[in-house]
């Protein structure tokens, strides 16, 4: 039932994701990549995809943060803290799984277009920067669907953000962003536990 729940709440991120894919699929992944990388590209999206884009996720992450942990539900506390949990779980699985899979950057195999304050020569699949996002964002957007899908938003500009800026292929975020989906459902799964310890321990405390 609470996946149910979870994945209808998510159902416009899911939505665009398997339309991102079909174009994907369609296009080529060097293709899509080309054509978001050089085919679009103009002073006003070098500057939103290299820093405001990463102020705006960092800023609305920062408040949401914010609202869940100062609310009276002990649900909204829980997610605040799973999102938190989430994020460092989906990077350190997508840090495995780029070993495993070794793909290289997209500036290593094309004439890509790179810009940028940091330059990585770590592989490229799947997009870790994506997973973060997205698994700091659906905790959220679970608990609290307003605040969430501005997050999710975000998330999707994060991911469109290190395509045009040249460090991952649209393949690698679009895999990235299903990959956190599946872990923060796994990860939801364990909120009623964590909601029941946690009464237990205030009701503990007032006892004393």
């Amino acid at each position: 039932m609470r996946i149910r729940h979870n994945l209808s709440l998510a159902s416009p991120a899911l939505i665009a994701l398997i339309a991102l894919l079909l174009v994907d699929i369609i296009l080529g992944d060097y293709e899509f990549f080309i054509i978001i990388n050089q085919g679009i590209t103009n002073q006003i999206l070098d500057f939103s995809c290299v820093y405001l884009f990463i102020l705006l996720f960092s800023a609305s992450f920062i408040l949401s943060l914010i609202i869940v942990f100062t609310s009276h539900k002990s649900s909204s506390k829980v997610s605040g803290l799973l999102s938190i949990i989430s994020g460092f779980l989906a990077y350190g699985i997508g840090s495995l799984l780029k070993v495993l899979f070794g793909r290289p950057r997209p500036f290593e195999v094309l004439p890509a277009r790179v810009i940028g304050l940091i330059h990585t020569t770590s592989f490229s699949f799947p997009s870790t920067t994506t997973m973060l996002v997205f698994s700091l964002a659906f905790p959220i957007l679970f608990d609290r669907p307003r605040l969430g899908a501005s997050l999710v938003t975000l998330s999707f500009l994060m991911g469109f953000s290190v395509v045009y800026t040249g460090f991952h292929f649209p393949g690698d975020v679009i895999a990235g962003a299903f990959f956190s989906l599946i872990i923060t459902l796994c990860m939801d799964n364990i909120k009623p536990r964590i909601e029941s310890f946690l009464d237990r321990l205030e009701r503990l405390k007032r006892s004393l």
